[in-house]
């Protein structure tokens, strides 16, 4: 997310849907290193109960599959 400057409604439907999607595979959607005013976004519409973040990649790699942060390094 560090080059996304803005998201509308539009997008925040997107990042639901694609939860949604996620959740019935099994998996999840984190988000990294968001700027201000998305942060700001989210979390004014709360989607920030929905998704956790991280302030990097690398931090959020680490959270979720700490046994691939080799690949960040390739």
């Amino acid at each position: 997310m560090a080059n996304v400057e803005y998201i509308s409604s539009a997008g925040l439907r997107c990042f639901m849907l694609a939860a949604k999607q996620a959740r019935t595979q099994g998996g999840t959607i984190v988000i990294a290193a968001m700027q201000p005013i998305v942060k700001e976004i989210f979390e004014i519409s709360r989607f920030t109960l929905l998704f956790e973040s991280f302030g990097s990649v690398r931090e959020a790699v680490s959270a979720i599959a700490p046994n691939s942060l080799s690949a960040l390094d390739q």
